[in-house]
C-alpha cells in the first residue's frame, strides 16, 4: 500500500501541490471573507472560473505539442456573436444555434491549424492575427448598438449546474484523451521529438490541425457558457487580457509552455488559482494594473521553476 502511494505521489506531484495551494487559499478565503464557504457562493465561483478553465483545456492541447494559442478569447466573442445573431437577427432555433457557435469557433481554429501545420506559419503570429480577425468579426455583427437579447430559456437551460457539469466533462474527457490514448500520446511525442515525427510515421500535420480545432472548440464551448450567463454576446466578452488567465492558469498547472509535457486536468486547477487570485485582488480594492503585474510575475516564476527542473532532470539524465 505504501508503495502504490509513493508511486502515485511521485506520479502526481503537480496535482498534489495544487490541491494543496488550492486548499490553504480555500481556508485563508473562509476566514477572512464572510459567506465565502456557502455552497451558494462556492457555485457561482464555479461558474465564473469556467469559461477560463474550459479554454485553459484547449490551450493546454496547444502547448503540449509544442504550439501557442493566443487567439482564444477573440474567438470565443467572435463564435457567441455569429450564434447569436443567427438566433436573433436571423431567427434561427436556440439548439442550432448552440452548434453554430461551436462549429463557428472550430472553423476559427480550423483556419489556424491550416496556416500553422499546412503553410508553416509562425503559431504566433498567425493567432495574433486570428485575435484580430475574430475582434473585427465580432464587433462588425454586433453593430453599434449590439444584438438583442436572447429568450430567458437559454441561459435557464446552461444554467449554473449545468455548467459545472460542463466544465466536469470537458475536462474529465480531454484529460483522458491525452493521458490514455494513442492520440494523446502522438500529442506528447510531436511536442517532445517535432523534428523525428514524420520519420515515426506520425503524420504531425493533421494532428497539429486538428489540435488547433480542439482549441477552437473549447474556445466556442466557452462561447456558448457566457453567452447564457449574460443572455446575449458582445464583442467585449473576449478581451485581450484574458489570454493571460488562461496561459496563467495552464504553466502554473504544470504545462510545458515548449511543449511536451502538462495535464489538462492541472491546468483547470490552475484556473481555479489564478480566478481565485483575481477575485481576491478585486475584494481587496487592488487596481487592476497590480494584477495583471502579478499574474505576469507567476508566469515567468512558473516558467523559470520549470525550467529549473528541466536542466537538472536533464543533468541527472547526463
Amino acid at each position: 500500500m505504501s508503495e502504490k502511494l509513493k508511486r502515485f505521489g511521485s506520479n502526481n506531484k503537480t496535482l498534489l501541490i495544487m490541491l494543496g495551494v488550492i486548499a490553504v487559499v480555500f481556508i485563508i478565503l473562509s476566514l477572512a471573507v464572510p459567506n465565502f464557504a456557502t455552497v451558494r457562493n462556492l457555485t457561482n465561483l464555479l461558474q465564473m472560473i469556467a469559461p477560463i478553465a474550459v479554454m485553459a483545456c484547449g490551450a493546454t492541447y496547444v502547448l503540449v505539442i509544442g504550439g501557442m494559442d493566443i487567439s482564444n478569447p477573440a474567438v470565443m466573442a467572435a463564435s457567441a456573436v455569429v450564434g447569436v445573431y443567427y438566433m436573433t437577427t436571423m431567427g434561427g432555433n436556440l439548439v442550432v444555434g448552440t452548434f453554430v457557435i461551436i462549429l463557428s469557433a472550430a472553423f476559427l481554429g480550423l483556419i489556424n491549424g491550416f496556416a500553422i501545420a499546412k503553410l508553416k506559419m509562425v503559431p504566433m503570429v498567425v493567432t495574433l492575427s486570428m485575435m484580430t480577425i475574430g475582434t473585427g468579426l465580432a464587433t462588425f455583427l454586433s453593430g453599434v448598438r449590439g444584438l438583442p437579447r436572447l429568450p430567458d430559456s437559454f441561459s435557464i437551460f446552461f444554467n449554473k449546474t449545468a455548467v459545472i457539469i460542463i466544465l466536469l466533462l470537458v475536462m474529465l474527457v480531454m484529460d483522458f484523451i491525452l493521458t490514455r490514448t494513442k492520440f494523446g500520446r502522438k500529442l506528447y511525442y510531436i511536442g517532445n521529438n517535432a523534428r523525428t515525427t514524420k520519420v515515426s510515421g506520425i503524420d504531425s500535420e493533421n494532428i497539429i490541425m486538428l489540435t488547433y480545432v480542439i482549441s477552437g472548440i473549447c474556445a466556442g464551448i466557452a462561447g456558448v457558457i457566457n453567452t447564457a450567463s449574460i443572455g446575449t454576446a458582445r464583442a467585449n466578452m473576449g478581451p485581450q487580457s484574458q489570454i493571460l488567465d488562461i496561459i496563467s492558469a495552464a504553466v502554473i498547472g504544470g504545462v510545458s509552455t515548449s511543449g511536451g509535457s502538462g495535464r489538462v486536468r492541472d491546468a483547470v486547477l490552475g484556473a481555479f488559482l489564478v480566478c481565485g487570485l483575481t477575485n481576491v485582488m478585486n475584494l481587496l480594492n487592488v487596481s487592476d494594473y497590480y494584477t495583471t503585474l502579478i499574474k505576469g510575475a507567476i508566469i515567468i516564476g512558473a516558467m523559470g521553476i520549470a525550467s529549473f527542473r528541466q536542466q537538472q532532470a536533464a543533468k541527472k539524465g547526463v
